[in-house]
């Protein structure tokens, strides 16, 4: 069975004092991990928090975006990370969105440019790592890769200590590991060097149609991002994502999302068939399984109250 943890993000309805509860309950109920998003947070600074106040339970970021941050200040900042935690930390990388990139000011370049980016800061991460962070860092420091793309999931497999898909129905999960596959070969590695990730978006409810309505409003909003988009429809589900860029209103944006792709891409419905669907996910290959769980008629620490008591190792 792959390791599970729970994802976390800073919202109205999840302020971090109440993330760090819930990751104490998450670590006594015996989950293997806790993750944070980074959404107009500082990903790391909140794990900081949350290694002060757990004993056991791994931490990391899904994701860190290599775009705010001087690879040498990203370091030494994990270097503290590593030695709070006691080692328990997983840095999770990627390139964030272009949209909310560029509403920063940050201009990330052409099409391989993200990619020449990720390589340069890992490259940059492994050197400050041997020896040259403050506090030094004993032991291997985990790096994970954010991988939507193709080319991203062969970089992580090449470079990386962990890929972190999303979004991925079971084909789309199968042909990424032949790519990571692919990427470890070309750097000459051992097939258990990389740690393959899912994160996993859930919506727990034994209403089947009441949890498909926000799953689809979800589905709705990525699939019109380009990234996330193109990801999609190469996924298979090209007639939807057409439908979605058509769409000249919210309402026919959702009416596009088919529950063929709810069903593939996310986990939705009752407590039994999301277990089932992470044992399927599991048996695939997948080491990781990183679970974030949004509300379905009720607030948020109803629905992750939900999610540990059903999850729970």
């Amino acid at each position: 069975m792959a390791k599970i943890a729970l994802a976390f993000s800073i919202m109205p309805d999840s302020p971090l004092p109440t993330i760090v509860e819930w990751t104490k309950q998450a670590e006594d109920a015996g989950f293997d991990g806790v993750f944070m998003t980074e959404a107009n947070n500082d990903s790391l600074a909140c794990c900081l928090g949350l290694g002060f106040n757990t004993r056991r339970v791994t931490l990391g970021t899904a994701i860190t975006n290599i775009y705010l941050r001087h690879p040498n200040l990203l370091a030494n900042e994990v270097a503290a990370l590593h030695e709070f935690t006691n080692g328990r930390f997983i840095l999770g990388l990627g390139t964030g969105h272009r949209p909310s990139n560029a509403a920063l000011g940050i201009d990330m370049g052409g099409p391989a440019d993200p990619m020449k980016k990720m390589r340069e800061t890992i490259a940059t991460l492994r050197r400050m790592f041997d020896g040259r962070t403050n506090p030094k860092i004993s032991g291997r420091q985990p790096i994970f890769l954010a991988g939507v793309s193709r080319p991203m999931v062969r970089l992580a497999g090449e470079i990386g200590d962990g890929v972190i898909f999303n979004f991925f129905p079971p084909g789309r999960v199968k042909a990424a590991l032949g790519e990571l596959r692919e990427g470890m070969a070309k750097a000459r590695r051992e097939l258990t060097e990389v740690v393959p990730t899912l994160f996993a978006t859930a919506f727990i409810s034994n209403d089947l149609e009441a949890a498909r309505r926000p799953a689809r409003t979800l589905l709705s909003r990525y699939g019109a991002m380009p990234y996330y988009g193109n990801m999609l429809a190469a996924a298979g589900f090209e007639r939807e994502m057409s439908a979605i860029r058509a769409a000249t209103d919210p309402k026919a944006a959702l009416a596009a999302v088919s529950d063929t792709m709810i069903e593939a891409t996310l986990l939705v419905g009752p407590e039994e068939r999301v277990r089932e669907r992470l044992q399927e996910l599991a048996s695939m290959g997948l080491e990781w399984i990183i679970v974030f769980v949004n509300p379905v008629n009720e607030d948020r620490p109803s629905a992750v109250g939900r999610a540990i008591r059903a999850l729970r190792a």
